[in-house]
């Protein structure tokens, strides 16, 4: 058969994962739970890892989770069916591991979030099936170490030697090498997004075929840069134009082996679609303003701020909207070779995974200020205590003390529940809404050798762009 497992060995699933797990810190939970599963698959299966595939299709998922592991719904089929694009990954393995990720990245100073981002990426490929097989995600968190390590070295000399030109420019000019640095880190940001998409793509197989991304960063960078200005200067009027040309660029130099995939996406249908947007926006933003300039006195001083806050949401509804349009859009202009996708994204289950992720946003929030008023009592009893004896400088650290504790706690907290109820949930809804059309057995994997890269998203990693 023409998808059978012909990926190379040297780099494979296989052999990387194995390589993984001695040279990363620590062997954590990860891994332990997935070798449980691996030894009780038979009797009683526990989803946590996913389907671990090699290419086989050989192990099925034992159930159909939903974005927010609700298990499966009545009738759900219990594995892919052909012609789904299907996610199984839960939000209690998610949150478990996005637990263990947090934890060690702060014991390692940062080191480990190389590492972590490793290891959540293996987890939500293995979870997407297609036509019954999972993908499987072969990077390796040293690669994404090593490219931050090299990117680096480079651009903190860069960043040192506009600095020193600056000093020694005259007064007037010394906002020249800021402007400059400004710049570049503008062009550069798309520099860094093709080439940590390039890396992931090099790193994806489906059935032994791996995926690749061609082109020049350097061009893509130069469209997204010229587009973004033009947006910029045209007050948003032409924001589609960015969109559509980088989406272009990108989807017409992907290829799934030896096939290549093109976007059949015109700017005059984003463009006519975003003309609503855009008028509604101005409109909505005029009005605000209008009514700051009119309500001028003590009394009516509610009146900008009530109708600020419903723009606000107006707007977020308004932009939230749009780009599921756009990604149905993407879906149905992307095809490969013979085979057409498509996407039934609803902006309602946007707006319930944002409600939810709030909800548990502030329930963290009011956990942890309730941690904080118990535990300390103590202080502020001790602090106002003037028979303890305490000096200034004392007192001064009794105070910055639990203050850095709750910070430590409060932004790890924050950063678990927005991956785990915001991206991820995103991230399934945006997975279980696609479906093909056509024959995926016609894909082929290209058995010429390929330029990959060989160290990870090392320019990314320094703009720290986040994402999965």
């Amino acid at each position: 058969m023409s998808t059978e497992n012909t990926g190379p060995r040297n780099d494979g699933p296989n052999k990387l994962l194995s390589e993984n797990s001695t040279s990363e810190p620590t062997a954590n939970i990860y891994d332990d739970v997935t070798s449980q599963n691996t030894a009780s698959s038979q009797d009683h299966p526990v989803y946590m890892e996913g389907p671990t595939t090699s290419g086989t299709g050989g192990n099925e998922p034992p159930h159909t989770g939903q974005p927010w592991g609700n298990g499966p719904s009545d009738g759900a089929p219990s594995h892919g069916q052909p012609g789904d694009i299907s996610y199984f990954g839960r939000w209690q393995d998610v949150l478990k591991l996005c637990c263990w990720n947090t934890l060690w990245t702060i014991l390692t100073l940062g080191i480990f979030r190389f590492w972590a981002k490793t290891r959540m990426r293996r987890y939500i490929w293995s979870n997407i099936v297609i036509d019954g097989d999972a993908l499987e995600y072969t990077g390796r968190g040293l690669e994404l170490f090593l490219g931050f390590v090299i990117v680096t070295l480079i651009l903190v000399p860069v960043i040192l030697a506009l600095n020193f030109i600056g000093s020694m420019l005259p007064a007037h000019l010394m906002m020249l090498p800021m402007i400059f640095t400004y710049i570049a880190v503008a062009f550069l940001f798309f520099v860094a997004t093709y080439r940590a998409t390039r890396y992931r793509y090099s790193r994806t197989f489906w059935r032994g075929i791996r995926a690749r991304l061609s082109g020049s960063a350097f061009k893509y960078a130069l469209i997204g840069f010229g587009t973004s200005i033009v947006t910029l200067l045209s007050l948003g009027l032409l924001a589609p134009l960015g969109f559509i040309t980088t989406t272009r660029y990108q989807t017409d130099n992907t290829w799934i082996g030896d096939t290549q995939a093109r976007f059949n996406g015109t700017f005059g249908a984003a463009f006519k679609r975003w003309l609503k947007s855009w008028a509604i926006l101005v409109l909505v933003v005029g009005s605000v303003l209008a009514l700051s300039a009119v309500a001028s006195g003590p009394s009516m001083i509610w009146l900008p701020i009530t109708a600020g806050v419903i723009a606000y949401f107006g707007v977020a509804f308004i932009f939230l909207n749009y780009n599921v349009w756009l990604f149905r859009y993407q879906a149905d202009c992307t095809e490969m070779g013979a085979i057409r996708f498509s996407s039934n994204l609803q902006t309602s289950q946007y707006i319930n995974i944002i409600l939810r992720f709030l909800g548990v946003s502030l329930l963290v929030v009011i956990v942890i200020a309730v941690l904080v008023w118990v535990f300390g009592g103590a202080y502020v009893i001790l602090l106002s205590n003037p028979t303890a004896g305490l000096t200034s400088q004392e007192k001064g650290m009794m105070i910055l003390v639990p203050a850095i504790i709750t910070l430590l706690v409060i932004a790890p907290a924050l950063n678990i529940a927005g991956f785990t109820f915001l991206v991820h949930s995103m991230l399934a809804a945006d997975i279980s809404s696609m479906g093909y059309q056509g024959q995926i057995t016609d894909l082929h994997a290209n058995a010429e050798a390929q330029n990959i890269p060989r160290t990870g998203e090392g320019l990314a990693e320094a703009f720290d762009l986040g994402g999965i």
